[in-house]
């Protein structure tokens, strides 16, 4: 079975998770064939009352922090609390309010656990659109394209293409050609995991942070196929983000710079997968700095 982990707080976060989140894990679940469970972590359960929900939910009176890193401290916090809840050998799908899941994500996610997966790890670009205008139950090419849209690119998006961003921190970089955009990426948010072991153990603040630790690398499925499953995190019109800049665009020696203060050896392993956003990427332009930037760290 599905356990679909979720926690909102606030009316910001709870109104993203009613128009981002839930609309899009909806259309999902219709192509799933194991049943699914939510754990719901909110401080006004009441504030669902309303919310048609795709499957049995089980609500959880919790108040998180409103303001930088407690926020983050508050998220991991509700999925441990949700991991404890959860049985043994569930499948667990972490997803933020704010994320959109593409259509196939749980019936690709079931193939993938089904065939040996254990954790199953992907890429959502920041995308900048407004609440009301997320389409959900897209495929998943169709919901990458909608993120890279130029007018949906969000600054933070925009700031991590090869050559032309500036961002200091290089959690994943774009590599954009005529045959489209592949990321490299250390950093990719585990969404799908098997709970065959203690994950709670992971350090934090939040599943993303460290919770693919806890599998080895034959464990892990790296979600590259375009076609096959797709995620975006949306980001209201209002919102930005300030990140520290670089003095130049991005280079293999600034991404070598980040990853060897940042990046673990399973994160460079991961960087090492050519994650394909949009188009086919055929003519493999991030394959050369890719590979200088891995022989570089060793």
């Amino acid at each position: 079975m599905w356990v679909i982990a979720l926690a909102a707080w606030g009316e910001f976060y709870r109104r993203k998770l009613k128009l981002v989140a839930l609309p899009s894990i909806s259309a999902a679940l219709a192509y799933a064939t194991e049943p699914a469970q939510i754990i719901l972590h909110t401080d006004e359960p009441d504030d669902f009352a309303d919310t048609n929900f795709p499957c049995e939910v089980m609500f959880r009176r919790f108040q998180g922090g409103t303001e930088g890193v407690a926020i983050y401290n508050s998220l991991g916090q509700a999925d441990k609390m949700a991991i404890e809840l959860v049985p043994k050998g569930a499948n667990i799908a972490f997803i933020t309010s704010d994320v959109m899941v593409s259509r196939e994500f749980f019936a690709a996610s079931e193939k993938r656990l089904a065939e040996g997966a254990r954790c199953i790890v992907g890429h959502a670009a920041r995308t900048l659109v407004a609440l009301e205008d997320c389409p959900a139950g897209l495929a998943a090419r169709k919901l990458l394209d909608f993120c890279f849209l130029k007018e949906h690119r969000h600054p933070i998006t925009a700031g991590c293409f090869y050559g032309q961003g500036t961002n200091q921190i290089a959690w994943v970089t774009y590599f954009e050609g005529p045959y489209g955009i592949v990321a490299r990426a250390f950093h990719l948010f585990p969404f799908a995991v098997k709970n065959d072991r203690h994950l709670s153990n992971f350090g934090g603040p939040t599943v993303d942070s460290d919770l693919f630790e806890l599998f080895s690398r034959n464990e892990i499925y790296v979600a590259c196929d375009p076609d096959e499953m797709a995620w975006a995190e949306i980001s209201d019109l209002k919102e930005r983000c300030e990140m520290p800049q670089l003095s130049n665009p991005s280079s293999i020696d600034s991404i070598v710079e980040y990853a060897r203060r940042a990046a673990t050896p399973l994160q460079r392993w991961i960087f090492s997968h050519r994650v394909v956003v949009q188009g086919t990427g055929d003519d493999h332009l991030d394959e050369a700095p890719g590979n200088e930037i891995l022989r570089i760290l060793g």
